[in-house]
């Protein structure tokens, strides 16, 4: 059997990468299986997990020794080994995977759908990173949209929950990294679950052409050309960018006018040194994997992910219609392609899917 390879990441040196070979030989135990991770995307979302591997438990679903860590991503992989009675070889399975070519699961709480991982080092972390979905009889996944769901899958997730959350909560949504996916995703869910906001993407000069070509926002604006509406009443920020001074902006120039403010993301990683102006709400985290377990156990799970499904299925063939997909293989090229990806040289329209082979 071919050796797995590994790419790790210098956790307080983002830039510093090591490749790892190792023999694929290891005997499983009773009730693990073995899985060939066979694609995978790497998107702004992943280096997003590492700045946030440490305070967010990034860093301890694959765990490394100091100071090196393996960055988590999203993809699928295919069962070459099992121990496990009702995991089969040959199964797909869509989920949360390192930046590796091999894993070994113990899969639990098995159905038609899903399995957990029980491995004893995850049992504490995030369930929602846990799940793996099997891709046979999961109600989202289609081959038609096998290519955008490693790029969107999680993404999508939180902007669909997010817009049912704050759509009618306020008249306007400024929504900034207006080109990002994730951003993309919450318009896209405001505008289509019919949603009483207006949806004011913001962005930056030179991705304004394509942000409004999409016609997704109600408006698209400028980050040096913001304009507030006197008439407006109520509005809600969501700080896809993650920038302190933008976020300290849109706050001093909205007012008592805003309402809520929704830490989400961090494209632009701009340090924030906590001295900037910052009235009104306090910015809150929205973290889609505490809530979307949440939802799921208050109505759940099978009906939560079957609404998911038929939002997928609705959302993808308009996502497929501008995303430019770029095919990265091997060890080097996945290594090349998450420094491109870290020193944000990817086109807010363009993703990388990864495969080892």
């Amino acid at each position: 059997m071919a050796d797995s390879e590994k790419i790790l990441v210098n956790k307080t040196n983002l830039d510093s990468t090591k490749r790892v070979s190792t023999p694929v030989g290891e005997t499983l135990g009773e009730g693990e299986i073995l899985l060939k991770v066979e694609r995978f995307a790497l998107t702004t979302n992943n280096i997003t997990y590492a700045f946030a591997g440490a305070g967010l438990g990034y860093w301890n679903f694959y765990p490394e020794p100091d100071p090196w860590g393996c960055v988590p991503v999203w993809g699928f992989a295919t069962v070459i080994e099992s121990q496990c009675a009702e995991i089969t070889v040959g199964d797909q399975v869509f989920g949360f995977l390192p930046t590796a070519s091999h894993l070994v699961l113990k899969p639990a709480k098995i159905d038609d759908v899903a399995f957990f991982d029980s491995t004893d080092h995850r049992a504490d972390l995030f369930t929602w990173y846990n799940r793996y979905f099997r891709c046979a009889a999961d109600p989202v996944f289609t081959k038609d949209s096998a290519d955008v769901q490693p790029v969107l899958w999680p993404l999508f997730m939180t902007g669909w929950m997010l817009a049912e959350k704050i759509g009618n909560a306020a008249d306007t949504i400024y929504i900034s990294s207006a080109s990002s996916k994730t951003a993309l995703s919450i318009a896209w869910s405001v505008k289509h679950q019919k949603c009483e906001a207006r949806s004011i993407g913001l962005t930056s000069k030179g991705n304004k052409g394509f942000v409004e070509g999409l016609g997704i926002y109600d408006e698209v604006q400028t980050y040096d050309d913001l304009k507030i509406d006197p008439a407006l009443k109520s509005a809600i920020f969501v700080n896809v960018a993650g920038n302190g001074a933008l976020c300290s902006e849109i706050h001093v120039a909205l007012g008592d006018r805003l309402i809520e403010s929704v830490a989400l993301g961090a494209t632009h990683r701009a340090p924030d040194d906590g001295t900037l102006p910052m009235p009104g709400p306090a910015p809150e985290l929205f973290f889609i994997p505490t809530i979307a377990e949440d939802r799921a156990a208050e109505e759940g799970f099978a009906t939560t992910h079957q609404k998911f499904a038929d939002a997928w299925h609705a959302f993808t063939p308009w996502a497929s219609r501008w995303l430019e997909l770029q095919l990265a293989h091997g060890v080097e090229g996945i290594e090349a392609s998450y420094r491109c990806v870290l020193d944000a040289k990817v086109a807010p329209q363009q993703a990388i899917i990864c495969s080892w082979a």
